[in-house]
């Protein structure tokens, strides 16, 4: 049996990652052979990198996938393929390697969630070490805002307002759909969004184009389209990016019919 298990780290003693898009590496451990293998990540977190480390599980043929937690959605495309979901994974690779082996001593197909972290008083070691990911998470956002922010003064200054306005074609639907494929075009992250979002409309550009932009480079992510499909599937991932490049349209204008 072969267990896959997201980690900050690539040996035994790294901590379990709180979700696969925190992770640094993808941990595959042979439990007859005791065999471990690592494979690294892209070095940025976010969704395209768990998506990246859920399709190295898959291609390295794992019975098990193990994180801290994960998507619904996620969830049921691993299941489609047979291989069990445990969530709720903390503490050390190590030991979260021994828990699951115990839990599956028995030859069960299947070990409900209920079974990891039962008790009823409150783990202390869980709860310090999920205020650590967070700030470990809070720690790499940080450079990530002021890169964002110092790319929106470099635009400001050296990309005419007249520019982008005629680019972008204020709220026509137009300019709407050119705003919506734009974003298309990379991933971003909801956080950042809150101020490339305000730069822009002091930019003058319309709530329409604006909200647009913003909802595709959210939900739409045609740089990380290969890593979905060979996680999710490929007509899985491409349906979810049509509709959420639709939305974003039918979203922008419904922006501009309320304000």
């Amino acid at each position: 049996m072969k267990i896959a298990i997201t980690a900050c780290g690539k040996n035994l003693d790294a901590q379990v990652s709180d979700k696969p898009g925190t992770a640094s590496h993808l941990l595959v451990m042979d439990m007859l052979s005791k065999e471990l293998q690592w494979f690294e990540g892209s070095g940025k977190s976010g969704p395209g990198a768990g998506l990246l480390f859920i399709s190295m599980a898959v291609n390295e043929n794992c019975d098990a996938f193990l994180t801290g937690w994960l998507s619904p959605g996620s969830e049921r495309q691993l299941k489609a393929r047979g291989i069990t979901v445990v969530t709720g994974m903390t503490g050390k690779v190590a030991q979260a390697l021994e828990e699951f082996e115990r839990a599956y001593a028995s030859g069960s197909a299947a070990v409900p969630k209920e079974s990891f972290g039962t008790s009823p008083l409150p783990n202390i070691k869980a709860l310090i070490n999920a205020c650590r990911q967070a700030l470990t998470q809070i720690g790499s956002m940080l450079p990530v805002i002021a890169g964002v922010v110092f790319l929106i003064g470099i635009l400001t200054t050296f990309i005419p307002q007249r520019i982008l306005s005629d680019f972008f074609s204020g709220n026509t639907l137009q300019g709407i759909f050119k705003s919506a494929l734009a974003g298309s075009l990379f991933t971003g992250n909801p956080a950042n969004s809150y101020i490339i979002g305000k730069e822009l409309l002091d930019q003058g550009l319309g709530i329409g184009v604006v909200t647009a932009l913003i909802c595709a480079w959210v939900m739409v992510g045609i740089v990380q389209l290969p890593a979905e499909s060979a996680a999710l599937g490929k007509r899985f991932a491409i349906v979810r990016n049509f509709l959420c490049f639709i939305l974003s349209i039918l979203i922008a204008l419904i922006m501009v019919g309320i304000m």
